[in-house]
């Protein structure tokens, strides 16, 4: 830890993680939402699996344009440009032009998440990579877990312009501390993005399967409950307001609390694999519970989202640490594939939204059918990899 503490740009990546975090997570659980006063559930399934597709695609030439306009002009041009769109999006009414925007934020986010892994992995130290991962998504999620609370209050005084507005504000100190730290920094040397050819090393490789099906599923998971659940919630009597502030934030304390003490757990005691076994059930249980509630019980339902939140910061950090024990931060094309598990989680969860579309207006609560049967199943992938310690 004290090793962490003396490496300066290594704090800084970790300033600039929380603020990415408010910048994502302000507009997280209020988006679907604003884009279902505009277009059905299925249209809203089918506009974030554009924006999936998209990030994918933006992500397989991302070291190209690393290696030629360096990483901290890259950066600094994408942030440029998410400012922009966010702004845009919360201004205008087109519902065209908001998918278009939307779809825009949502590549712009993920090729800058990709750009702050880089950042990270290339301050980073391997003895040390369970407790950096773990600080990371600590951070990560303390950012996260503000923000609803942040929406919520901007939402019971204001519209949903002013949401997207702060949260493109939270990106004016992240350009600040770039530009200061980061002007001349070492580039490693990139790979080019071979997304296909990533997946196929990684899915002969047991263990890094593993960690890449643990994560994904997590970020299928989430998936859900950004998209679904707000949606869902509203149909049995909990109002966004409610949700964002009364129960989200309490529900979100174990991904801060936890993630910092697994991560240290992985590197020097226990292994990842028995955690990410657990991880998963812990979340398949809870994804079940989510099915049989159909009470508008704000104490009952933020135990359940709570106890799913311990079950994903299980699963989240030990698929971090074990990945990243396994990758390094020239290997940009594997980098790139773990970066990108939001985007194919988001298009398989997206699809599956779309094709039970005309059930979901009378049971929403299919989609957590659905993501509870495959977190079981996943637990498949994670029974083979050898543990680390």
């Amino acid at each position: 830890m004290h090793a962490i503490v003396k490496n300066r740009l290594l704090l800084v990546s970790y300033l600039l993680t929380i603020l990415y975090a408010l910048h994502y997570g302000i507009p997280l659980y209020v988006s679907s939402s604003y884009l279902h006063t505009y277009w059905s559930a299925g249209n809203v399934s089918l506009i974030y699996m554009i924006g999936s597709f998209a990030a994918l695609y933006g992500s397989m030439s991302v070291s190209k344009y690393m290696r030629r306009l360096h990483t901290y002009r890259f950066t600094m041009s994408l942030v440029a440009a998410e400012i922009v769109a966010t702004i845009a999006f919360g201004l205008f009414q087109n519902p065209y032009l908001l998918a278009f925007l939307f779809i825009t934020h949502f590549l712009l986010q993920t090729l800058i998440y990709v750009c702050l892994n880089v950042f990270i992995e290339s301050f980073s130290k391997h003895a040390e990579t369970g407790s950096i991962r773990g600080i990371f998504l600590t951070l990560l999620n303390i950012g996260i877990l503000i923000s609803p609370v942040l929406a919520g209050a901007i939402l019971s005084v204001a519209s949903f312009s002013t949401v997207y507005i702060v949260s493109a504000c939270m990106l004016i100190p992240f350009v600040i501390l770039i530009h200061h730290y980061f002007l001349h920094i070492e580039e490693p040397a990139y790979d080019r993005i071979n997304m296909l050819q990533a997946l196929k090393v990684a899915w002969k490789d047991k263990n890094i399967r593993a960690a890449l099906m643990a994560e994904f599923m997590a970020q299928c998971f989430y998936a859900v409950m950004i998209i679904y659940s707000p949606m869902y919630l509203v149909t049995i009597g909990i109002n966004l307001p409610v949700y964002l502030t009364a129960i989200l934030p309490f529900a979100l304390i174990p991904l801060v609390v936890l993630p910092y003490e697994l991560g240290y757990l992985a590197d020097t005691k226990l292994g990842e694999k028995e955690l990410l076994i657990g991880g998963l059930l812990i979340l398949a249980l809870t994804t079940f519970l989510c099915v049989l509630i159909d009470v508008p019980s704000v104490s009952l339902w933020l135990i359940v989202l709570l106890s799913s939140r311990i079950g994903a910061a299980f699963v989240e950090t030990m698929a971090f640490a074990y990945y990243f024990k396994k990758v390094g931060p020239e290997d940009a094309s594997l980098t790139a594939l773990f970066s990108n598990t939001m985007s194919f989680a988001t298009i398989a969860v997206g699809a599956i939204g779309l094709a039970l579309a005309p059930f979901l207006v009378e049971r929403p609560q299919l989609m957590f059918i659905v993501l509870g049967c495959a977190l079981l199943w996943s637990v498949s992938y994670v029974l083979p990899m050898k543990d680390t310690r």
